[in-house]
Parts: C-alpha cells; structure tokens; sequence
C-alpha cells in the first residue's frame, strides 16, 4: 500500500439506518465494491487540496429512497461554524487565505463550498465530482471574462457564427465551433464594442460555455451531440433549463442566502427604482464568482467582480447537469 493511502481515513463504518443525510456531498453506488474505489478517488482528491483530515466521511446504507449504499463527505462541524458560519461562503477566501486566480484555489473554495453546503450534492461517481468542479472552475473564468454591450441596440450575437433561420430562430452556423462561438459572443476582443444580451441569456450562455469546454476535454461525443443540436436550432429558456442544468434548493426549503459554490447561477430580485428600469425588469441572473463576488451581466456594473445586489435572492441555485461518459444525465431535445 502506499505511504498516501496509509496516510488516508479507512474506509468507514456503516452508519446507522437512521442516520440522515444533512448537506456536504454524496457519493452513490450500486454495490459496495464501487464504494472502495469511489472512497479513495475521493480522499486522493481531498488530500490533493488539503482537505482530508478535515472532512467527516460516513457509510450510509441503503436507506431514504437512495439507490444503494453512499458514501457522505462533509466539512468537520467546528470548522465549518468557522469558515462558513450560518454556510455564508462569502468570507471562505479571506479566511483560507485563497488567490482564485490561481486555479488550483478556485477548485479549492468550491470543493469547500460544496462541503459545507446545507442541502447533499449527490454524484453517481467520483468522476462525477471532479468533473463538476472543472465545470464550475471553466464557468467563473468564462463570467470574469464576460463583457457585454449595454445599447439595446446591439447586434446580439456575431453574424459570422450564427445565422437567423425562421422558423427555426437562431442558430449555429454549421461548421463553426460552438465553444469559439459562445466565447466570440460573451468574450469579444477589445477592439469590439461587445454584443448586447439580457442577463437571462448571458448567464445562462456562460454556463453552457463552462460545460460544453468540460464536454469537448473528456466527452467529445456528447459534445459533438451538443453542437449539432446547436446546429439545427439554439436551446432557449426552459430546455436549457431542464436540459442542461440541475437545481439545488426549493421554495419550500430555500438555501441560506449567502450560500453559494462559485460557478452558481442564481437571481436577485430588483428593489430600487434604477434596477426596475433595467432591461430585466423583474430582476436579474448572476453567476457566483466566489470571494463574495458575482457577475451581474448589467449595463450598469461594469465590473466582473461586484458584491451581491439588494433585494430578494431566489431559494434556489442552478449548475451544470452530470458530464461524464456513462453517467451524464444531459439531455438534448429535439429540435
């Protein structure tokens, strides 16, 4: 065995059948054996980012409606009342003393965050995991880099990369790849005056970038599926929605407001008489950067790191759906 698996937690006992699962991440197998595996991939990458002697790793049984047995990861209590008091994430840079521009500390406020989240994050795999925090990693670079034209005026997107079709509305041009459309679109070059999208559409393109970069690295088949559908007609709204992403809380059990991984999408409600003149009258969608920062795609906030907006925060936060291959649940309507 090596000196790292020595120096890693044994694998755990079984918890009670009556433990409870309560937020952190959750890991689920079919069998038991997988759960070994799934167990050291896991505290290989914990331990990667110094993490392993500070999480709380349990055995859940089959039980509550989960598939077959689990294995739960979760932030040591004392230091999550500390680090993420009331899971506010907004401090947890200043308090580990965390660079993200480096991205090797991105991956380790997310992996935080999502340790000490108050509702479970459950992966089929530990792929899965990793794979989820490259997404979100690819999506708060995608939404620092993000600048938008405020005319309304504006071409939306640029001719050379999408065509107009009625019926079929916009679409990819065939031939053009989809991941240098989207950053042509969200990131154009300094010379460009930039392309002029609501925050709706731009949050929600960033996500789609972050995923579609994951896709093309270790699934290309699915994102070869990805850019054909793009091909015949763009996916808008709530297929993007249903399709493309999960969503983690519910109105009747809302998330903390200042709980947040970097890479979220989430909306802020509009309270003063300046924000409801905004194009996005009603409110506006944002991507959470981390270090207590977001990126409000406004007209009016020019910078890519602005603290969160006044007014009501939606109980629920949305990410990219599962990526890898066997695993992912990603699903592309017809067009």
């Amino acid at each position: 065995m090596s000196a790292l698996k020595q120096a890693l937690t044994p694998f755990p006992a079984a918890a009670p059948q009556t433990a409870q699962v309560r937020g952190g991440v959750l890991l689920r197998s079919p069998d038991g054996q997988a759960l070994q595996s799934m167990h050291w991939a896991s505290m290989r990458q914990l331990q990667q980012h110094g993490l392993a002697s500070l999480v709380d790793v349990a055995l859940l049984p089959e039980h509550g409606g989960l598939p077959g047995p689990a294995l739960h990861f979760s932030l040591r209590p004392a230091l999550a009342e500390h680090w993420v008091p009331d899971h506010d994430t907004r401090q947890l840079c200043d308090t580990l003393g965390l660079d993200t521009r480096h991205a090797d500390d991105l991956a380790r406020e997310i992996l935080v965050a999502m340790l000490a989240s108050p509702q479970a994050l459950a992966f089929p795999s530990q792929e899965e995991w990793a794979a989820a925090i490259r997404v979100r990693q690819n999506t708060v670079w995608a939404a620092r880099d993000t600048r938008l034209n405020p005319d309304p005026s504006a071409p939306r997107c640029p001719a050379e990369d999408w065509l107009q079709d009625p019926p079929q509305g916009l679409r990819l041009r065939p031939g053009r790849s989809l991941i240098a459309a989207l950053q042509t679109t969200l990131q154009p070059d300094r010379q460009h005056p930039g392309h002029h999208l609501s925050s709706y559409r731009a949050s929600e393109w960033v996500l789609l970038l972050g995923l579609a970069q994951e896709l093309q690295r270790h699934h290309p088949a699915l994102y070869s599926r990805l850019q054909q559908r793009f091909e015949r007609r763009v996916m808008r709204n709530c297929e993007v929605h249903q399709g493309l992403m999960h969503q983690l809380g519910q109105p009747e059990a809302a998330l903390p407001r200042h709980f947040a991984v970097p890479g979220d999408r989430l909306w802020f409600g509009h309270t003063s008489a300046t924000q409801r003149l905004l194009p996005d009258e009603q409110g506006t969608w944002s991507i959470y950067l981390g270090q207590g920062r977001f990126q409000h795609f406004l007209p009016a906030v020019h910078s890519p790191s602005a603290p969160a907006l006044a007014g009501d925060v939606a109980p629920m936060r949305e990410f990219a759906r599962w990526v890898c291959p066997g695993s992912s649940d990603i699903e592309l309507p017809l067009a």
